[in-house]
């Protein structure tokens, strides 16, 4: 199992807020980087495709209000994986938000797909950031 983690950002809103964003799917498309396409949603799942990689389909998984939002691999994906949005509050109008991968490749496809993934997951928390 790969665990991969971004870079923690702070952001200028409340952990309520957060939640609320990243619970919609409809949201995340928000936050891709150009090289996604192929982006398909509603508000518990999504498929995308990450250029020069591989399509990924997530769907809602284990919330905890205000401070995690899960995203589970569903349907066709070239590894199972899970997506962690944690989300710790610094007062009424800040919070820190990180996001875990934890993915199950076979040694080889790890070597080739964990700093694009990386760097995925770190655009993702910085354009989040970015937003607020």
């Amino acid at each position: 199992m790969q665990n991969i983690i971004s870079e923690t950002k702070r952001v200028k809103t409340s952990a309520t807020t957060i939640f609320e964003f990243l619970s919609d799917f409809n949201n995340l498309e928000k936050l891709m980087p150009s090289k996604v396409t192929n982006w398909s949603s509603t508000a518990d799942s999504c498929s995308f495709t990450l250029d020069g990689m591989a399509t990924l389909n997530m769907k809602t998984g284990s919330n905890k209000t205000d401070s995690l939002v899960q995203m589970v691999a569903t349907g066709k994906n070239p590894f199972h994986y899970d997506l962690n949005n944690l989300i710790e509050a610094k007062g009424d109008n800040e919070c820190d938000v990180r996001i875990e991968l934890n993915a199950d490749m076979n040694p080889m496809l790890a070597m080739m797909a964990k700093k694009p993934l990386n760097k995925f997951i770190d655009i993702l928390v910085s354009k989040l950031a970015e937003l607020y």
